[in-house]
């Protein structure tokens, strides 16, 4: 995926989570990252994302597992 088809998906999800409104946020972020996730070939480079993604998270510690 190169950069402008990035920020083609990412304006896409913007727009769809405008759309669902504050509420059904979090439910959709959930089931992206769950479906996301299934596309990874190893656990892994999931759990490295997964720590990547918590890092600097103010109240999260041994985030790398």
């Amino acid at each position: 995926m190169n950069a402008q088809e990035l920020d083609d998906v990412y304006t896409q999800l913007c727009h769809g989570l405008t759309a669902a409104g504050e509420a059904a946020t979090p439910r959709i972020l959930a089931r992206l990252s769950l479906l996301l996730l299934l596309q990874v070939p190893s656990a892994q480079v999931a759990a490295k994302a997964v720590a990547d993604a918590l890092d600097g998270v103010q109240g999260v510690e041994g985030a790398a597992g």
